[in-house]
């Protein structure tokens, strides 16, 4: 039997007196609706089949998956597929397109458009190891059985409605884009690159009108999209501005000044001031989880007891405070609450007398130093950074810091694999879901054949098992799926691999001349405002 997932989606309103207070001459002498957004990093590409990562800001107003994930109530919902049904033990699948449908250009969106953007996602992550294709690995084959009914048949059966409502690697592209782009071959990386220059070739609400990934992405609202009429929502904005501000306290003042309308990121020191102050908020669990990592190819974290003797020095009762003033849940396991696969007691606790017997029982002398990496523009990383070095230094083990950027951290991360050595002992990796399943996490980060994002280099061919068993068998029988992910976190968790720090309790900050009701937000589709359902006053 599937687990509910559930989300509390809290939706905070505070009424706002004065609020032309806040509002920007921009606003106030011009009829068009513009809302900014402040986005807290730069954006990696916009590729809609390769992206990986941030770019996710952008691809979620401009392009469109067959399905949506409904958090909530733990189902899919129609996109640009109106209904779907599978046979043959969730062998086959056949989704049924929704008709009237136009890309930015005005050319008919029908089956040949998800026929090749899902061959492209998947053949290019199978020949280079670009994207999140995997996760069309289950397909076989897929065509158009005529111009709005698409098949798959896949090699083992699979939840294919949820893979279709996946946040990467499941956007529809506009077959168009080939010509326009030079190439005849939809694995040819200069696609790629021809998509990350700011070309758009979507379906989506909204138009990539200029691009920046270092500055600002402007999107304009696109009068054709198909849901116009069904969201019913006359006060959508008509230009939306994503505007990467990485420094939180600019964040808050762009706020308070009004040349920004939405915040992701200001300090959390300062959202109670802020709702003091009249501005609305939006506070939601999500899906987004900080993982500290060990190197178990380096001397001395490539000792089980040592890892032990780290883990439990830290004292887990009071990080979720310190370092995320309360804006998070306290990690337990390996994916997050609220998720499918979560495990509740999956949890470390700080015990300095057991700490010193692990260190003891691995035979790594006291006064030893290891390396810590993190993320220096992150404030919250910085601050843990703080009671770690701390910690350790109770049972005798120094830390010495390594802030840097996210670049940086990337390449040290992948560097396990090639020279452990030059990698540093522990890190902090992030994720948030691609699909709605535990396999992401768990692959992802933790399984042998991901040396892109698995920074511990662990290798554990039980584990491997049990993760792609488990993945095998969400098609057939889901509650014994759920079962095996648990066993293979019981493995990580005992060997000390990892530690899931915290889950991020997000909070949008936004201007009181705004409505942002609940479905604008969806924790699956990370940093996403689904602008379609704001109203600007």
């Amino acid at each position: 039997m599937r687990r509910t997932l559930v989300i509390t989606l809290l939706v905070i309103v505070v009424v706002a007196g004065l609020s032309a207070y806040f509002m920007s001459t921009r606003h106030s002498v011009s009829k068009t609706r513009v809302v900014v957004y402040a986005y807290n990093d730069k954006i990696t590409g916009i590729d809609p089949s390769l992206e990986d990562d941030t770019g996710l800001v952008v691809l979620g107003s401009v392009y469109e998956p067959l399905l949506y994930y409904d958090p909530v109530h733990n189902r899919t919902i129609p996109a640009l597929a109106e209904r779907w049904e599978s046979s043959e033990n969730n062998t086959v699948w056949v989704f049924h397109l929704r008709r009237g449908v136009v890309f930015h250009d005005g050319s008919p969106f029908n089956s040949t458009a998800v026929v090749l953007s899902v061959t492209r996602a998947k053949e290019v992550y199978e020949k280079y190891g670009i994207g999140l294709g995997f996760i069309w690995d289950a397909v076989d084959e897929v065509k158009a059985l005529d111009e709005y009914t698409v098949e798959f048949k896949l090699k083992y059966p699979q939840r294919l409605d949820l893979i279709a409502a996946s946040s990467y690697a499941a956007y529809i592209f506009n077959p168009g884009a080939l010509a326009k782009a030079g190439v005849s071959d939809p694995t040819d990386l200069r696609l790629r690159e021809w998509f990350n220059k700011g070309t758009d070739e979507g379906t989506g609400p909204y138009i990539i009108e200029s691009y920046d990934p270092y500055s600002q992405v402007v999107l304009v609202k696109f009068d054709k999209w198909w849901g116009w009429s069904q969201v019913g929502n006359d006060k959508a904005p008509d230009k939306v501005i994503i505007k990467v501000v990485t420094d939180p306290q600019s964040q808050f003042n762009g706020l308070v000044s009004g040349s920004l309308d939405i915040v992701t990121s200001v300090p959390r020191t300062s959202i109670e001031d802020l709702v003091n102050r009249g501005y609305k908020y939006i506070k939601f669990a999500t899906f987004h989880s900080y993982f500290l990592v060990f190197n178990t190819k380096r001397y001395p974290t490539n000792i089980t007891e040592f890892r032990l003797a780290v883990l439990y020095a830290i004292p887990w009762d009071r990080i979720v405070q310190q370092a995320m003033k309360g804006y998070a849940l306290l990690g337990s396991g390996y994916v997050p609450h609220y998720f499918p696969g979560f495990v509740e007691g999956l949890t470390y606790k700080q015990n300095l007398t057991l700490a010193r017997i692990y260190l003891e029982k691995s035979g790594v002398e006291p006064g030893v130093t290891i390396e810590f990496m993190y993320q220096a523009d992150y404030l919250e990383e910085e601050d843990f950074a703080s009671i770690l070095k701390t910690s350790l230094a109770q049972i005798g083990v120094n830390v010495r810091l390594l802030p840097a950027s996210w670049e940086s951290m990337k390449e040290a991360g992948k560097a396990v694999w090639s020279s452990p050595d030059s990698a540093p002992h522990l890190i902090i990796n992030d994720w948030w879901p691609t699909t709605v399943s535990p396999y992401d996490y768990l692959y992802n980060l933790f399984h042998s054949d991901s040396k892109e994002w698995n920074w511990s280099g662990f290798e554990n061919d039980t584990f491997n098992n049990l993760i792609d068993q488990a993945f095998a068998l969400e098609g057939v029988d889901y509650g014994k799926a759920m079962e095996l992910y648990k066993q293979a976190q019981e493995i990580l968790f005992s060997n000390g691999v990892a530690v899931n720090l915290w889950d991020e309790v997000k909070v949008f900050v936004y201007s009181p001349r705004l409505d942002i009701p609940e479905e604008a937000i969806n924790p699956l589709y990370m940093y996403v405002v689904f602008y379609q359902y704001v109203k600007v006053a």
